[in-house]
Formats: structure tokens, C-alpha cells, sequence
């Protein structure tokens, strides 16, 4: 289950919040550090909710012999982005019924 940006926006400043109590002579490095490794876990989110607001499970047309394609196995992907944030992608995997060419569609 993704979380919400509201939801990881909230817990955040939760956890900036209690990181600050107990480094409270922290410098001005270490607070933007802190902030910013937060902010890869946000950005990871908002792709993540976009990612599935984007997605139509529409099944194209075989770029090797023209046959609508069909839905066939769940497949996941794990893209990792900034700060070793990932984002799990949950597609059918398409087949073709005529030819037997395999798809992942995108995210």
C-alpha cells in the first residue's frame, strides 16, 4: 500500500520534528541533511501516486504481428530512485495470442 503524500508530508515532520529533539545542536548542515534525505522518501511517494493515477490497463496492439495483446501474470517492478527511495510498480504482464511476444507495460 502506498502512502499518501498528505499522509508521509505529516509523518515527516513527525520524524524531522523528533530527529530535531535529539540533536537539538545540530548545525545548519545536518538539519538540511536530515530534511533532504526526508524529502527523497515525499519524492518517492508523489511518483508513486502519480504513477498510479497515470496508469490505464489497456492492452496494445503486438508490435510484432499486430494481434490485440492480453493480460496474462501480475508482474512488479522495483525503480529506485534519489536517495535509494524505490517506487513498486504492480502491471499485468501482456502476452499475444498470435505470436506469443511478452509486454510489461510501463508505469
Amino acid at each position: 500500500m502506498t502512502t499518501s503524500p498528505d499522509d508521509a508530508l505529516t509523518e515527516i515532520r513527525r520524524t524531522l520534528s523528533n530527529w530535531h529533539a535529539t540533536h537539538p545542536d545540530a548545525s545548519f548542515l545536518e538539519m538540511e541533511e536530515a530534511v533532504e534525505a526526508q524529502l527523497h522518501q515525499l519524492r518517492a511517494s508523489l511518483v508513486a501516486e502519480q504513477t498510479e493515477r497515470t496508469f490505464v490497463p489497456e492492452y496494445p496492439m503486438c508490435r510484432e504481428c499486430g494481434a490485440q495483446m492480453e493480460p496474462r501474470t501480475q508482474g512488479e517492478r522495483h525503480i529506485v530512485l534519489g536517495g535509494d527511495e524505490t517506487v513498486d510498480l504492480h502491471r499485468s504482464y501482456a502476452v499475444c495470442p498470435s505470436c506469443g511476444a511478452g509486454l510489461f507495460p510501463p508505469g
